[in-house]
C-alpha cells in the first residue's frame, strides 16, 4: 500500500506475535477442554517418559490384583469344601463311636461309609471357573476316581484315588513375590480321610471293634490334619486380600501421579487465557491502528 508511512516490517512484527498469541491460546484452549497436557507423549516433552513408566506400572499393578483376586476365589471355594469335608468326617466319626460303644453291631454303617466316601470324593472334585481345583496344574483332570480305589488296610497309605499331580497354583502379588497357594487332593489329611471311609466301605462284612476303632482314630488323625489344611487356606486367603488391597492403594498414588504428569491445572489454564485474549485484543487493536495510518494523515 504506497500510502504507508515505513509500517510494513512493524506490521509484520505485530502480526507474528498475535498469531503466537493465538496458537498458544488455542493450545491452552484443548488443554482446558481435554484436562490433559497434551493428547499425545511428544507434547510432554522430558515428562513423557515418566509418564509411560507410570502407565506401565499401573497396568501391571491391575493385572497382578486381578490374578490376586481369582486366586482368592479359588482358595475361598477349596476353604468351603475343606469345611464341609470336616464335618462330613466328624458325622462319621460319630457313627463309628456309636458301632463301637454298641459292640460293632451297626448293620448301616458300612453303607454310610460307601455314601460319605463319595461325598468326600465329590468334594475333591469341586470344579470352579472351568478348574479342579485339587487337581494340581492338572486342572483339567478329575483328580478322583473310585472306580479302581479300595483301601482295606487302614495302616497303609493309600493315593491310587488320585488322577492329579503335586503341582500346586501359584500367583505373582508383585514383581519380587510369588505365593504357591492351594492343596492338591493327594494331601496327607484327604489320605487318611478316603482310607478311612473307604476301609469300612470296602469291608464285606462289618469289621471288629478293633478295627473299628483304629478306623475311628484314623478319622480323627483326618479331622486334625483337615484343620490344618483349612488353617493353611485362611494364611492363603488373608495374604491375597492383602495382596490387592496394596495394589489398590499403589493405583491410587499411580494414578494421582498420572493425573499430575498428565493432567492440565484448569486454574492456571483460565488465568492464562484470560491473559491471552487480553493480549490479542491489545494486539489486533494495535496493528488496526498502525495498518490504518497513511501519508495523508500524516501530512495533515
Amino acid at each position: 500500500m504506497i500510502t504507508r508511512v515505513a509500517t510494513f516490517a512493524m506490521s509484520e512484527r505485530m502480526l507474528e506475535a498475535s498469531l503466537r498469541t493465538q496458537a498458544r491460546m488455542s493450545e491452552a484452549q484443548l488443554q482446558q477442554a481435554s484436562g490433559t497436557v497434551s493428547s499425545d507423549y511428544g507434547g510432554l516433552g522430558r515428562s513423557a517418559g515418566t509418564l509411560v513408566s507410570l502407565e506401565v506400572s499401573l497396568a501391571r499393578s491391575k493385572s497382578q490384583a486381578s490374578a490376586a483376586e481369582e486366586a482368592g476365589s479359588r482358595v475361598q471355594v477349596m476353604s468351603d469344601a475343606v469345611g464341609a469335608m470336616s464335618e462330613l468326617l466328624s458325622s462319621f466319626r460319630s457313627s463309628l463311636s456309636s458301632a463301637i460303644s454298641a459292640g460293632g453291631d451297626d448293620t448301616t454303617l458300612t453303607a454310610t461309609a460307601q455314601s460319605l466316601l463319595e461325598e468326600f470324593a465329590s468334594l475333591l472334585n469341586t470344579r470352579f471357573e472351568g478348574r479342579y481345583l485339587f487337581a494340581g496344574s492338572d486342572t483339567g483332570t478329575v483328580p478322583v476316581d473310585l472306580s479302581a480305589y479300595a483301601a482295606t488296610d487302614v495302616a497303609t497309605q493309600d493315593t491310587s484315588y488320585y488322577q492329579g499331580n503335586g503341582v500346586k497354583a501359584s500367583v505373582a502379588l508383585s514383581p519380587e513375590r510369588t505365593l504357591t497357594y492351594g492343596v492338591t487332593g493327594d494331601a496327607a489329611a484327604f489320605e487318611q480321610a478316603m482310607r478311612a471311609l473307604s476301609a469300612l466301605a470296602s469291608a464285606p462284612t462289618l469289621p471288629d471293634t478293633a478295627t473299628l476303632q483304629a478306623i475311628s482314630e484314623l478319622t480323627v488323625n483326618a479331622i486334625d490334619a483337615l484343620a490344618a489344611v483349612q488353617g493353611k487356606l485362611s494364611i492363603d486367603a488373608a495374604t491375597l486380600e492383602r495382596s490387592v488391597a496394596a495394589q489398590a492403594d499403589h493405583q491410587d498414588t499411580t494414578t494421582s501421579l498420572i493425573a499430575a504428569t498428565h493432567g492440565a491445572d484448569v486454574t492456571a489454564l483460565a488465568v492464562a487465557l484470560s491473559s491471552y485474549e487480553t493480549q490479542l485484543q491489545a494486539s489486533y487493536a494495535a496493528l488496526a491502528k498502525v495498518q490504518s495510518l497513511n501519508l495523508m494523515d500524516y501530512l495533515n
